[in-house]
């Protein structure tokens, strides 16, 4: 049975409600917004994009406060925060260990279904002095968005085919 949006809503409120209870952060309307915008994003959102959805539901919101409420969730663990060269970090729910690909154009950054490599944590740990956690690898390539712009791009328009050589 596929749960309708509110419904969903609905579970990860009460599933943030559970985690501030047992945790050390005392519950707002504000983080838990936070909080859940990132839940039910199909994409990895930064902070900027968080705050532009966050306004829609509460207009006086600021982004200083999306930044702290982001910041303070990714240090309880709630969520986890992805830099990927210098752009803007992006923040997901996805909390296990899993790998992304990203694109070198816009910076969208999705996860890669691929099951995450144990044997490599493994086999690195048995060269190393380090107790290793975990590995990340995120793959780089142009999005479909990029390609089909850079496609459109390159398409010549009707003026230019209508041009006499000089």
């Amino acid at each position: 049975m596929a749960l309708t949006r509110f419904m969903q809503v609905i579970i990860i409120t009460v599933m943030v409600s559970r985690q501030f209870a047992h945790g050390r952060l005392r519950s707002s309307n504000q983080r838990s917004l936070v909080q859940e915008i990132v839940e039910t994003a199909d994409d990895h959102p930064t902070a900027q994009e968080v705050f532009e959805r966050a306004r829609k539901r509460i207009p006086s919101i600021s982004l200083g406060t999306v930044y702290r409420n982001l910041q303070l969730l990714v240090d309880e663990g709630l969520l986890s925060e992805r830099k990927v060269d210098n752009r803007p970090a992006r923040y997901e729910a996805n909390r296990h260990p899993h790998y992304h690909i990203c694109c070198s154009q816009c910076g969208a950054l999705e996860d890669l279904s691929i099951p995450y490599q144990k044997l490599l944590d493994r086999r690195v740990q048995k060269t190393v002095r380090y107790k290793l956690q975990e590995h990340r690898m995120e793959f780089y390539g142009i999005c479909p968005q990029c390609q089909a712009g850079a496609q459109e791009r390159a398409r010549p328009t009707t003026s230019a085919l209508m041009e006499k050589p000089k």
